[in-house]
């Protein structure tokens, strides 16, 4: 499906949300959704289930998205109870090392010079990463198997700060998403 594109910058975070200009949302009314996050590693192998995010976190974004999807008139049913919509939450983390060569010492002020250098290695971190909110018509399987992404939401910068800052900004930019998705509403 071809997508619209819709942005909305946070002071911290970016709100990124699109959708298929072809689906029919106000024909849609039942979703469903898994009681977990996933995390993209890249790491997953065949037969290999995948990693979830911690509970402290995939809890209250599966909550929120839960209570965004009711609060527009959508019905939360079972995966397999034939819902018109599934939305199939995910988080990428990638933890970025930067390691720095300090030089130093003391050479002397003569001919022949004398002394040594010395230098140390020291390293920061930080995490960045993303929360995708894909929302996908498991009623329109194609023969590859693809299910067609009718909405997403993708939230980067989320998984930077405290405990408190993330699950403070999971609220608001949850809530974000959905208001500039109007078109959700029943």
């Amino acid at each position: 499906y071809p997508l619209r594109r819709q942005r909305q910058m946070c002071i911290r975070d970016r709100i990124y949300t699109d959708r298929s200009a072809s689906f029919d949302f106000q024909a849609a009314d039942t979703y469903a959704i898994p009681d977990s996050v996933v995390l993209l590693t890249g790491n997953l192998q065949d037969g290999e289930l995948p990693e979830k995010v911690d509970a402290q976190y995939g809890d209250l974004i599966i909550e929120q998205i839960r209570d965004n999807m009711n609060a527009r008139g959508w019905t939360e049913v079972a995966a397999t109870a034939d819902p018109d919509v599934m939305i199939l939450p995910a988080v990428n983390k990638t933890t970025n090392v930067n390691v720095y060569y300090s030089y130093g010492g003391y050479w002397g002020w003569y001919y022949p010079y004398y002394g040594y250098g010395y230098g140390g290695y020291y390293t920061t971190s930080y995490e960045t990463g993303s929360l995708f909110m894909q929302m996908v018509d498991p009623n329109e399987v194609s023969g590859t198997g693809n299910v067609p992404i009718v909405w997403i939401g993708v939230i980067n910068g989320l998984v930077e700060g405290s405990q408190a800052s993330i699950n403070a900004r999971v609220l608001t930019d949850i809530d974000q998403a959905f208001t500039q998705s109007e078109y959700l509403q029943q």
